[in-house]
């Protein structure tokens, strides 16, 4: 998660802020798989268990990138890499390792709602934000 902070460093401002709010939905996703494996609270089972440590590391990642992401770019694009990171990961961890499945018959319906929150992720990183003011009062004529 925090490579892909790193390597998101290097790119410009709209590429960087969308690349270190994927790595922040990955570091979310980290906390969302994380908790599912945490099958006791009790501080003697918590502290034994890695899944405990791996969502608290995840978490603060997913913090410090996002944090990032926000600083150098805009919310809109920040926010769509995040959801992009948080949809992708858990979705492909569930479904490879943690056996999650559709009900019969329902799988057209999981790709779709799938493709439909990916499609619309992208395409907030792509045409959510508004023109700057500069550009908007250029396109518009004068009475």
């Amino acid at each position: 998660v925090l490579a892909l902070g790193a390597v998101a460093g290097r790119l410009p401002e709209r590429g960087r802020a969308l690349l270190l709010g994927l790595g922040a939905g990955f570091g979310f996703g980290v906390v969302e798989v994380t908790v599912r494996l945490v099958d006791s609270v009790s501080p003697a089972k918590l502290f034994a268990n890695p899944a405990a440590y791996a969502l608290v590391l995840g978490g603060g990642a997913a913090f410090l990138l996002l944090t990032s992401a926000l600083q150098r770019g805009s919310v809109t694009t920040a926010t769509a890499g995040m959801v992009l990171g948080e949809t992708l990961g858990p979705a492909a961890v569930g479904v490879v390792w943690l056996g999650d499945r559709t009900r019969d018959g329902l799988a057209w319906l999981a790709v779709l709602g799938f493709a439909v929150a990916v499609a619309g992720a992208l395409a907030l990183a792509r045409f959510g934000e508004a023109p700057a003011e500069g550009t908007a009062a250029a396109e518009t004529p004068e009475a």
